[in-house]
């Protein structure tokens, strides 16, 4: 629980890296303060790294992120991409102005692609956003937004190309997606095992088939 500062160990991060390197090419981070040891760890393990720093309301805690975010950047050339905030503008911490200031010092001191995360419908109400970012990370679950399982796939999919359409030359960085295994039932979508286990198969399928 990182609310209660309970996190793992080095040890322990390394052995859940080792197993995520059988099956993908890169991960990613929310915070730079938290565990700062991935980059490393993941680089050991031939994994590229998406580098987050954590931005909310307090501005000390949130340079110490920015900062953080910068020395990892720098010291680990596998991290290839940073993500500065994580829907940030959606939980109404910071506006987008605000944010666009520390998008700007990552932006100046780093030579990798920097971007904000946010759900599609922030990027749609804020195209003033994308101004500050080298490319569209973007949330995607229509779980959330009560999409069935059967229809959730081609929501997601139309989401993705109306943000292309929106963002024509940035790239757009599917960031998160998935389906619950459980949990409360929202309008049209059930979560459960099989429902979980069918929309990533098929995801996976449609993202190598659309090259998202």
């Amino acid at each position: 629980s990182p609310l209660e500062r309970l996190l793992p160990s080095d040890s322990e991060v390394a052995a859940d890296l080792s197993l995520l390197a059988r099956h993908g090419r890169s991960v990613r981070t929310y915070s730079s303060t938290e565990l700062p040891s991935v980059p490393r760890l993941a680089r050991e393990r031939g994994l590229d790294v998406t580098a987050g720093a954590w931005i909310n309301h307090n501005p000390r805690a949130s340079r110490e992120e920015l900062d953080g975010l910068i020395r990892l950047a720098r010291a680990n050339p596998n991290v290839t991409r940073a993500i500065v905030g994580n829907e940030v503008v959606l939980r109404g911490e910071i506006d987008v102005a605000g944010l666009a200031v520390y998008l700007k010092r990552a932006r100046d001191a780093l030579d990798i692609p920097v971007s904000t995360a946010e759900p599609w419908h922030i990027w749609m109400q804020n195209p003033e956003l994308a101004e500050h970012v080298d490319y569209i990370a973007v949330h995607l679950l229509p779980y959330w937004e009560g999409v069935s399982r059967r229809a959730a796939l081609d929501d997601v999919l139309n989401r993705y190309r109306q943000l292309q359409k929106t963002f024509p030359g940035k790239p757009v960085l599917v960031a998160e997606i998935g389906w619950p295994s459980n949990g409360d039932r929202i309008k049209g979508a059930a979560p459960s095992t099989e429902a979980q286990a069918v929309f990533l198969r098929r995801w996976f399928e449609l993202a190598e088939r659309e090259g998202i």
